[in-house]
């Protein structure tokens, strides 16, 4: 970090022209890099796209002070991420969406809302610093897909996002966490989660931490569609302590709640559901509504202990077993309480406890549509039902952004200040620079070559021969002719008849 400000440092005094254009002149890490225009233009056209579509709003806040109620939202696609930009954009705030490839991930019900999108993710750390221009407020609802690096999207990627959330003074910061993090110190996500929890707690930012459960919207195809269908579900043997699970939308109003508060900057508070609910009684609770028989299949702790013993032992495998560590989870820790979300958090946040949604409720709604579906053909709301519905959305929305409670900064905390857009540019600039230069550098270092006496090639030309001593030995036992003879005919194959 030090590295990266004194870097940051030299690139603001040669834009301002104190220092000379020259790379050697920019000093710190940035003078020792073999830094090309070639390279750097073509790092520029990467994250062209970007600052294309924020151009023209981000030239209309030219010399203006960051508005509050410009907010970025990370995970937006996600479960809660999209409730939490409804939320706001209800609210009347301007909305501004990062989304990791547009190509591949579906964002087009964010822009019919009235959200705008910026492509940018947490892998590719030059694109971040100009998603920041003009934000006042950050939720971050992400983390890393089944497909991504939980170390290098929840880590590196968080660790230098909040490091350009600092540097351009981002006046709030939301980050969802994970209940219990700090007591799961052995499964790398929770690690990772209260890392980032620490790293905030160190840095000068407004955060607020929400440690979040699980959430009712999953339950639905894993148990109350599998039931329909008349597919096996997966239980428990009885061990597990359970899970005081909330819905999405009641999540995303505690979040905009705490974006909202001033006695919320530096707090940590950990949001559930109104009732702790088993697998078993999930089940039951299905079965009950659905009016079928759940065919269920036991699968006990000791086996997923053992399937994550195995998993852990392959390289191929060690992301299956680290998704296989959350068992730990459903087996409950000494001194560690199941409970549901406490009443001074309710308090904290300025939100009614009667006006969170129960499991069976929403369980019971899914029933309720599919099988008007299933009798009718289609499923058509009930007159006045959709503005019944509206009505108690505006009337929770209310609850959250108009309440009356007493709000005050918390003693110790920094208070909100004005930031330009213009500064928040320049330093935008700064940071993609560095981030740039720091690009092309890995490219050249050795451990990215592929030939030579290099970590890469060592990798290939060992799995290379592995894989083709395999080959010869599977040969051997059908064809009956050893390996080595197996080499002999290779060669003659390629040399000249005699």
């Amino acid at each position: 970090a030090a590295g990266a400000v004194g870097t940051a440092v030299c690139l603001a005094a040669k834009r301002r022209g104190v220092a000379s254009t020259s790379t050697k002149a920019r000093g710190g890490d940035l003078g020792r890099l073999p830094v090309g225009r070639a390279g750097i233009a073509t790092l520029r056209r990467n994250t062209s796209q970007m600052q294309d579509e924020q151009t023209d709003e981000v030239r209309s806040m030219a010399g203006s002070i960051v508005k509050k109620t410009t907010v970025l939202v990370l995970g937006s696609t996600g479960t809660v991420g999209r409730q939490v930009v409804r939320q706001m954009l209800n609210a009347g705030y301007s909305v501004r969406c990062l989304i990791r490839n547009k190509a591949d991930r579906p964002f087009s019900f964010l822009v019919d809302w009235g959200a705008s999108c910026v492509d940018g993710s947490l892998n590719r750390l030059e694109s971040l610093p100009t998603s920041l221009i003009g934000v006042h407020t950050v939720i971050d609802c992400s983390t890393a897909g089944p497909e991504e690096s939980v170390y290098d999207t929840d880590w590196e990627g968080k660790k230098f996002f909040i490091q350009c959330c600092e540097k351009m003074e981002i006046q709030r910061y939301i980050f969802m966490s994970i209940k219990d993090c700090d007591k799961f110190q052995d499964i790398p996500l929770m690690k990772i989660k209260y890392c980032t929890e620490k790293l905030l707690g160190n840095s000068t930012l407004r955060y607020t931490v929400l440690r979040a459960t699980g959430f009712m919207q999953p339950l639905i195809s894993e148990y109350a569609l599998s039931i329909l269908d008349d597919q096996k579900v997966w239980g428990d043997d009885g061990s597990n302590p359970g899970i005081a699970y909330m819905d999405s939308q009641d999540c995303a109003r505690f979040i905009a709640a705490a974006a909202t508060k001033e006695r919320l900057v530096g707090k940590t508070i950990t949001l559930g559901g109104p009732k702790v609910w088993t697998s078993n009684e999930v089940i039951s609770m299905c079965e009950k509504l659905s009016g079928r028989k759940a065919d269920i299949n036991i699968v006990s702790n000791q086996l997923l202990e053992a399937t994550k013993f195995v998993a852990g032992g392959f390289e191929w495998t060690r992301d299956v077993a680290e998704r296989l560590q959350f068992a730990a989870l459903n087996q409950g820790k000494p001194g560690i309480e199941v409970a549901v979300m406490s009443q001074e958090a309710y308090e904290l946040l300025g939100v009614d406890p009667t006006n969170t949604r129960k499991l069976e409720d929403y369980v019971g709604e899914f029933y309720r549509r599919v099988f008007k579906k299933l009798t009718k053909g289609s499923y058509e709301p009930e007159a006045g039902e959709v503005e019944k519905e509206q009505d108690e959305m505006d009337r929770k929305a209310k609850e959250v952004f108009e309440g009356n409670t007493k709000d005050e900064l918390p003693q110790g905390q920094p208070a909100e200040k004005d930031v330009l857009v213009d500064d928040q540019r320049e330093m935008a600039e700064i940071l993609q620079d560095f981030q740039e230069l720091k690009a092309i550098a890995r490219s050249n270092d050795a451990v990215n070559k592929w030939f030579g006496l290099v970590p890469i090639a060592e990798v290939i030309n060992g799995r290379s021969a592995m894989m083709g001593f395999s080959l010869g030995l599977f040969t051997e036992w059908a064809t009956g002719i050893s390996v080595a003879k197996q080499v002999d005919q290779l060669i003659a194959i390629f040399q000249t008849p005699s």
